[in-house]
């Protein structure tokens, strides 16, 4: 930071009053998250300050600032949020406010797939598939505001699904992350005294991916007398799936009137050629709004850009790996440098064949699942629970979770604790110790053995060991640290020591001061974004997971019509998609498409299986024309 040197549009802003709104509209590489931060220090560095906050949506945006903010003393007063620990934080500090389960308790992948979705699918009497639809459908309606029904779902089966997750989540006592910013609307409209809101200047990062529900919100603390500075790019608005859309940044200097507007165009990061193609893309949206043209910084390099076209999809991977080798030993490009990026990959049926061709040059890859599956082990996941329940002995999803893991204690016993749960109108924590303590009284006979033993030597375990500091942690303790000397033996399975090693380093990621069940609750996503942020090798992923991310070199697969833009998507936000996904690279961009397909690839977007494919016509009379990528490979 100490060399930021901010440009004409930039030096608008650092001059902004922080008593009035406001809307950074920028583009991407164009020093958004760099100006952001050194707004913050010049208003701190005011005698008197003023009290600022600052909010993103996704958190790898909060960790990028978060780190740029420490190198800033006066800046680093405030650290950055997400709107969901936000929302966590503030209903912490009020409550009873937002009417949610307590102890606050969210579910982890994990929990959430083997405890809460499955018991849940038990009880409203529908398969996994169904349940998903009406998970989905419910936190539609949260974060839109509007009802929202999906055709697929009846009536009488909504009905049911309604009643038994209101029974279900105040049984298991949890809480869904799609429904905190609405809980904390909730609490926003219902309890004006809400303590911990007296801010006089509101940042919100990535405002193009906030919903109606995050919008209103931020209008509610706008209305107690707090400004706003709205700071994002609608052409980067790629989260329709939680009911974001462009309109939210687009339309901010009308619902905010009298607001100042900055557009911040020149880019540090793309080369001219890259730029030019790109913006031949988002500029094909007849609905995007007219602004200022995304340009290159004064002397950046051209950049090199190519579309290729293979024979098929085997032909493909090859050429993919062989750019890829190019880009390391010709081109000095470190592989954690270089992106592949796809519009899908359902069951890995792109990435596998690139994967596939990369290992036989011996240049890695990373793996976006390796946390997920970090955590599943039976000895790692153990270890979560039993810490779960230091933090509240009778939580119940990690009572259910340890029964999960206990061989043969099955579906039928989990269900009789859940009846008993609901017969006595208690958690299933409390259920679950109550009907140990009367030695499972009509229980079924071997699963009950079974939990007996398990239960018995759990409560010895946390008897032996004192609960950790109070959610406030004000001795800062390094919970990572103290996990790994607390574990050990046949009952808390030491971590394995990959997930120590995680551990450890969340020790410097996390902030200081937070209690342990926040800790525990941010070891599976937060460990997701380290690993992906530190990876050594290529990083193959989605277009939308690529959001945030600058590398040397992008390869973008299977730009094809079908693939991108899909089928019945929209096709204002398929554009943004690949625009995202080409503004990702500094140096290298390069586009591959399959003549034709066979297999798994054949069968996404537009099922077209062995037929003639073409390129997306999202490129069409483009800068770049396509050519034969055989041919381009041997002249590199």
């Amino acid at each position: 930071m100490a060399d930021f040197i901010p440009t004409v549009e930039q030096q608008k802003i650092l001059r902004h009053d922080a008593s009035k709104n406001a809307r950074i509209l920028a583009g991407p590489g164009t020093g958004k998250s760099a100006t952001l931060v050194a707004l913050i220090d010049n208003l701190l560095s005011h005698k008197p300050s003023p009290r600022v906050k600052l909010l993103t949506f996704t958190r790898a945006a909060t960790g990028e600032l978060a780190k740029k903010v420490s190198e800033h003393p006066a800046a680093a007063a405030e650290r950055p949020s997400t709107i969901h620990s936000f929302a966590i934080a503030t209903l912490l500090q009020n409550p009873g406010a937002g009417g949610l389960p307590k102890p606050l308790r969210i579910a982890d992948d994990w929990e959430d797939k083997h405890i809460v979705r499955a018991t849940l699918a038990r009880r409203v009497g529908v398969t996994q598939k169904q349940l998903d639809r009406l998970i989905k459908e419910m936190a539609a309606n949260w974060e839109s505001l509007t009802p929202e029904k999906n055709q697929r779902v009846d009536k009488e089966m909504r009905a049911r699904f309604t009643g038994a997750w209101n029974e279900h989540r105040k049984i298991y006592g949890y809480t869904l992350l799609a429904e905190l910013p609405y809980a904390l609307r909730g609490a926003l409209r219902d309890h004006p005294d809400l303590e911990g809101l007296d801010y006089d200047l509101l940042i919100v990062d990535e405002y193009q991916d906030l919903n109606a529900c995050d919008l209103e919100v931020i209008r509610m603390i706008a209305d107690r007398g707090c400004a706003v500075i709205a700071a994002g790019d609608d052409d980067q608005s790629v989260y329709s799936f939680r009911r974001a859309a462009p309109e939210g940044i687009r339309s901010f200097c009308d619902n905010y009137p009298g607001a100042s507007d900055y557009p911040i165009s020149i880019t540090q990061r793309c080369g001219s050629k890259i730029i030019s193609w790109a913006s031949h893309v988002i500029e094909g949206d007849p609905d995007r709004p007219n602004k200022k043209r995304l340009r290159p910084a004064q002397g950046s390099p051209a950049g090199c850009v190519a579309l290729l076209s293979f024979a098929d999809e085997r032909v493909e991977a090859k050429g993919i790996a062989k750019l890829i080798r190019w880009l390391v030993e010709d081109q000095d490009v470190p592989p954690s440098e270089i992106l592949v990026l796809l519009r899908g990959d359902h069951n890995g049926m792109f990435s596998k064949p690139i994967k596939a061709e990369l290992d036989k040059t011996g240049i890695t890859y990373s793996d976006p699942d390796f946390v997920k599956r970090l955590v599943a082990t039976r000895e790692n996941r153990t270890m979560l629970e039993m810490f779960r329940l230091l933090v509240h002995r009778e939580d119940s999803i990690a009572w259910a979770s340890l029964l999960r893991l206990t061989q043969g204690v099955g579906d039928v016993f989990l269900d009789y604790i859940y009846k008993r749960a609901r017969t006595g109108r208690t958690t299933f924590g409390k259920a679950l110790l109550a009907a140990f303590e009367e030695g499972f009284a009509n229980g079924p006979t071997r699963p009950s053995n079974r939990a007996k033993a398990v239960i018995s030597q759990v409560l010895e375990w946390l008897d032996a060991h004192p609960a950790p500091e109070g959610e406030d942690n004000e001795s800062g303790i390094a919970w990572g640290q103290w996990m790994i000397e607390t574990a050990g033996g046949s009952i808390v399975p030491s971590p394995s020591e990959v997930l120590a090693k995680l551990l450890l380093s969340l020790d410097e990621l996390i902030e200081s001061g937070q209690g342990f069940g926040r800790y525990l609750g941010q070891i599976a996503p937060l460990g997701k974004d380290l690993a992906l942020a530190e990876s050594k090798g290529v990083r193959i992923m989605t277009m939308g997971g690529a959001k945030g991310l600058t590398v040397q070199a992008t390869i973008i697969a299977a730009i094809e019509e079908g693939i991108i833009p899909r089928p019945e998507a929209d096709l204002g936000e398929e554009r943004r998609f690949l625009y995202v996904a080409m503004t990702r690279a500094r140096a290298f961009l390069f586009g591959t498409w399959a003549r034709r397909r066979r297999g798994p690839t054949a069968r996404a977007g537009v099922p077209n299986v062995a037929m003639r494919r073409q390129y997306s016509t999202f490129l069409d009379g483009g800068p770049i024309e396509s050519q034969d990528g055989a041919g381009f490979l041997k002249f590199l």
